[in-house]
């Protein structure tokens, strides 16, 4: 019987912080993630209270705003990285795009996964040379590098992507031979 009791008083002293301090982590919530997401953050924030609430302070507000500051802080993060990431599908999608009508959906799928699996500086270095028809001289001008760093970045570049050709082979269990 205490065990309800003890629980059933779980619940009630839940419900009454909710009641009373959510709409403080809501605003705070707001200021940083907009009014559209800080329902989800003031969610979360509950949700670790509940999961915590022997860890819970008195007064429960600062402790409920620091749980909240972290759950905007990864909220955050996870935005940046998905824009980030579409940012780059944009980018290689575009440069795709425009290659050889001839070329059909998969080859250019391939393209873009060979495209992506690059580094940012030998990609670029690539595209500037190849796509765009920059000399390596030209290239390192606009980069700031020289044109034996832009040779470099390309050799990278097509090692890069011969390695990504063969990696099928790399599926292969070598205990399957002994």
């Amino acid at each position: 019987m205490t065990d309800f009791l003890d629980v059933r008083g779980r619940e009630l002293a839940f419900e009454r912080v909710w009641r009373d301090e959510v709409p403080r982590i809501i605003s705070y919530a707001s200021r940083h993630v907009g009014s559209a997401d800080a329902h989800d953050v003031a969610a979360e924030t509950f949700t670790i209270a509940w999961r915590r609430w022997d860890d819970i302070s008195d007064p429960p507000f600062p402790w409920l705003l620091g749980v909240a500051r972290h759950v905007v802080s990864n909220h955050v993060r996870t935005l940046q990285r998905g824009r980030r990431l579409q940012d780059r599908v944009r980018l290689l999608t575009a440069v795709t795009g425009q290659s050889s009508p001839h070329l059909d959906f998969a080859a250019r799928l391939e393209a873009l996964r060979r495209l992506a699996a690059l580094s940012e500086k030998e990609r670029e270095a690539l595209l500037l040379t190849a796509w765009d028809g920059l000399t390596p001289e030209q290239a390192g001008r606009l980069l700031g590098v020289s044109a034996a760093a832009v040779r470099k970045r390309i050799s990278r570049a097509r090692a890069a992507i011969d390695v990504i050709e063969f990696s099928p082979a790399a599926d292969i269990d070598l205990q399957e031979k002994s």
